[in-house]
């Protein structure tokens, strides 16, 4: 991904915030891709698409899973798309 073309920002306690302070209950993750060994996600927030996975993907956006995707990890990154970020 170069950087005139990232259209991602990696997942933050500022995200978060945002996302609490816009009302979101929600966040869906979905595996983007794996690149060098390292797996990033996707986190669609309120997404109403589910994947036919049922609900193992979907976590309350409160949970210890949602802050666990805060902690820096060398093989797996949480992405946010920048449509995403818009503030509404």
């Amino acid at each position: 991904m170069s950087a005139q073309t990232n259209t991602y920002s990696l997942f933050s306690k500022e995200i978060l915030s945002m996302w609490k302070l816009q009302g979101v209950s929600y966040i869906k993750v979905e595996e983007l891709s794996s690149i060098d060994g390292v797996t990033f996600y996707e986190l669609i927030p309120d997404s109403e698409l589910l994947d036919g996975g049922g609900n193992e993907t979907l976590y309350p956006i409160d949970s210890e899973d949602v802050d666990d995707m805060l902690l820096t990890s060398a093989n797996i990154k949480f992405v946010v798309h920048q449509v995403y970020l818009e503030e509404e």
